[in-house]
């Protein structure tokens, strides 16, 4: 694929995705838990009119600003402090889409319609840019075609769709494109410091988007860098010198300062737990097996073509078979440990996004013909992926103790 085309089809997928976001969200007023800045979406986002509009002070803010954004973040009154448990990399990302909403909307409230859509084309944007990076990986290996309706039939089968069309808001679609970029730099046999730096940076923003990323995207660097059929140890060296170390150093300081920053001002110290009231409980089979099946966002539930992939890949012969396995045995320990089994509101067990496309590499590096029967299971579960989510709105509300009427509801019932 030329640079021209690579442009010009960027574009095109864009205005699609940009259309289909602002489509989605043409009948939804401000201050609802369909808009774009609401609850979780508003904490990862409030840093933006605090710093621009705001000045970090609460008593700016207008009143009833928590309750109109489903208290996403807090206003305290008696410090005049921004408080929001999120960390700012979504914010970060969301900052050149909202500073245009900024500069040309009649209302300069931080949360009025046009903030609202400028949340829907950064979504759009960053979904686009991932899908294109996760398209030039799979490139590398596979023709054109195939690697088109790979990149597409993967963002269908899982979440990615409904986070980059759907809830733009959310940290998940920013997390994914950072990881497609990531997977691009880090399977390209033509390593120079440049592309180092390079993943130094975006390596740093993905882990500043959502700091349990460094948990899942360690091993995967170190996989890259360590696995002698990739890149042998002695090649790593060719990055390592003072002057690229200073640089890591100052890329990694310059985007954990901001972090660092807010929780001093917000909590008194440079390091601190923003999620204090969140407990972790001790992993048991029942908390794992709610984890996976149930019908509140079980992982294997909503997203099943993610154990068809995993189940796949034992019978590929790849060096990715192990990081699978450790990535899927760290997640399902990890959120079965999380006080909410569920995440809250979601399609899916959302967290996984973050990291998908991780799974999907034993079958992107194979040198193997695509199989019928991974092409038709991607096939099905995109189908009844679309179906859900064009059925579903927004949160699961009886889907309790194993009973899966909601979930068939959903999915058999009529489109919204």
């Amino acid at each position: 694929m030329n640079k021209k085309n690579i442009i010009l089809y960027f574009l095109i997928t864009y205005s699609v995705c940009c259309y289909l976001a602002l489509n989605r969200h043409s009948r939804t007023s401000t201050g609802t838990y369909h808009s774009e800045i609401w609850a979780d979406k508003a904490g990862y986002n409030v840093y933006l009119p605090a710093l621009f509009i705001y000045d970090f002070d609460a008593t700016k803010f207008p009143e009833g600003t928590e309750k109109h954004i489903g208290y996403g973040f807090s206003l305290d009154s008696v410090s005049n402090k921004v408080i929001t448990k999120y960390p700012y990399g979504v914010a970060f990302m969301q900052s050149p889409f909202w500073l245009i909403a900024h500069i040309t909307s009649p209302q300069k409230d931080g949360f009025s319609m046009y903030y609202q859509k400028a949340i829907d084309f950064a979504g759009s944007f960053y979904l686009t840019l991932g899908l294109f990076f996760l398209l030039l990986t799979i490139n590398r290996y596979r023709n054109v075609s195939i690697s088109i309706m790979l990149s597409i039939l993967i963002a269908l089968s899982t979440g990615i769709f409904y986070y980059g069309i759907y809830e733009t808001g959310m940290s998940h679609i920013y997390s994914f494109c950072c990881m497609s970029i990531i997977l691009f730099l880090g399977l390209n046999p033509k390593k120079t410091t440049t592309h180092f730096l390079v993943m130094v940076l975006i390596s740093a923003l993905y882990i500043v988007i959502r700091p349990l990323n460094a948990v899942f995207l360690i091993p995967f660097i170190l996989m890259i860098y360590l696995d002698g059929k990739l890149i042998v140890l002695k090649e790593v060296f060719k990055f390592y010198s003072p002057k690229t170390l200073i640089m890591s150093v100052l890329i990694i300081s310059l985007l954990l300062l901001p972090q660092l920053l807010y929780y001093h001002y917000a909590y008194g110290s440079f390091v601190a737990n923003s999620y204090q009231k969140e407990p972790f409980f001790f992993p048991s089979i029942s908390r794992v097996i709610e984890l996976l099946f149930s019908p509140n966002n079980g992982l294997f539930i909503y997203y099943p073509i993610l154990l068809i992939v995993l189940i796949h890949s034992i019978f590929i012969k790849s060096n990715y078979n192990k990081l699978s396995l450790f990535l899927i045995t760290s997640y399902i320990l990890i959120y079965a440990s999380w006080w909410s089994l569920s995440l809250g509101c979601s399609f899916g067990h959302r967290a996984i996004n973050d990291i998908l496309i991780l799974f999907f590499i034993p079958l992107i590096v194979s040198k193997k013909r695509l199989s019928k029967f991974v092409l038709i299971a991607l096939i099905i579960c995109s189908l009844i992926n679309l179906k859900f989510i064009f059925s579903y709105d927004t949160c699961l509300h009886t889907s309790m103790n194993w009973d899966f009427a909601e979930y068939k509801a959903i999915l058999f019932g009529e489109f919204k």
